[in-house]
């Protein structure tokens, strides 16, 4: 190991991107202008296999957002910046740094960038600014959770480490070989050397489609080589963290709404209303309607199947972010929805039937009453 040649990236870029939930839906339609320019539809271009279907099912618009100096409180790095608008209800903030430098070099440089504070607040800003201009095209949820919800829009960050040359051409597997380790640590953020364990975890979900080329996948960063940019890996790697941050988001919703169901159902009730639980079971349907609504948007926003390798790369990053168990939490909070809105319906229906029976007994005794008395009332 100490004999290994340094290897020296001769150019690519690093792209940060931080997503923001910003609502239920963003109506692109009616997005004609956004600071004085019409934003662009940003659509995936596929080199490699390009069947006409394999697009998004509503492209989302881009926005270039122009150049900044993003200051990382070790360094003053110029990037640039633009923001793409997903239609259900996400903003992403993407900025991209020339990258160049050896493999070491960018074990400081992920060390300093990935959860960097500042440059999450630049995110915001920028986010601001682009929800200020587009207020009238952001359309919240109807329900009254969302008052409850925290001020700040739930986010996701993520980094990919894309390059495209080397200072000399490499096999895969010869990168992989003599270099995981220094991926590895540019994966993890970290300085210090990882365990072998953690080594081994960092770069599990390794794909190449060419012998030239490379994907590692992880958890808060991703590290590409391809010398012929051939295939839209970051553009289905953000489209992964999305649909993360779209199911966290409304994983998180869903306890405030059980909560808030629970509460409901501890307050007293009228002993004859007719439909005691009437404003908890609309707006339990009206939740469980949006949220699935949403939730199949996000899904289908994006097909892939007509690239069976672009399929790998989305099935990685599933693995990495557990889509799965998201997806599991999200739906199994819905069926506790559905189970608990059955289960008020069928009391409502039992008060209702309580009631009229009650009415139905009174009325019965009423008669028998007015049948007593009336001889008695009309006696001389």
């Amino acid at each position: 190991m100490a004999d290994r040649p340094v290897l020296t990236v001769e150019r690519g870029v690093l792209s940060l991107y931080y997503c923001f939930d910003v609502g239920e839906e963003i109506e692109l339609d009616k997005i004609e202008k956004i600071f004085g320019e019409a934003p662009i539809a940003s659509r995936l271009v596929y080199k490699r296999l390009t069947p006409a279907y394999m697009q998004y099912r509503k492209a989302p618009l881009l926005v270039e957002l122009g150049s900044l100096e993003l200051q990382t409180g070790k360094s003053k790095l110029q990037a640039g910046c633009h923001a793409k608008l997903y239609d259900f209800g996400v903003i992403t903030i993407i900025f991209r740094l020339p990258l160049q430098g050896s493999l070491q070099s960018l074990v400081s440089l992920s060390a300093e960038l990935i959860g960097n504070e500042r440059l999450y607040q630049v995110a915001v800003d920028q986010l601001e600014r682009l929800r200020a201009e587009i207020k009238r095209a952001i359309v919240q949820a109807p329900y009254e959770i969302v008052k409850e919800a925290p001020a700040e829009p739930d986010w996701e960050d993520y980094a990919i480490f894309y390059v495209q040359s080397f200072d000399r051409p490499l096999m895969a597997r010869d990168l992989l070989l003599s270099h995981a380790d220094e991926i590895a640590r540019i994966l993890r953020s970290e300085s210090e050397p990882l365990s072998n364990p953690e080594l081994a975890d960092a770069v599990r979900q390794t794909l190449s489609y060419y012998e030239n080329e490379l994907a590692i996948i992880d958890w808060n960063a991703a590290f590409l080589y391809d010398p012929r940019q051939s295939y839209d890996v970051p553009d289905v790697l953000e489209y992964a963290v999305t649909l993360l941050l779209e199911l966290r988001t409304y994983d998180t919703l869903l306890d405030r709404v059980l909560d808030r169901a629970y509460d409901d159902l501890a307050k007293k009730r009228g002993t004859f209303s007719l439909r005691p639980y009437a404003s908890t079971l609309d707006y339990l349907s009206g939740v469980k309607l949006d949220v699935s609504e949403v939730i199949e948007k996000v899904a289908n926003s994006l097909k892939l199947i007509g690239d069976p390798y672009l399929a790998k790369v989305y099935n990685a990053a599933a693995t990495r972010f557990y889509l799965s168990t998201w997806r599991g939490s999200v739906r199994e909070k819905l069926d506790t929805i559905q189970d608990l809105y059955v289960l008020l319906h069928d009391l409502t229906q039992t008060r209702r039937m309580l009631v009229l029976e009650t009415l139905i007994v009174v009325l019965f005794m009423f008669d028998i009453v007015v049948l007593i008395a009336e001889p008695l009332l009309l006696k001389p």
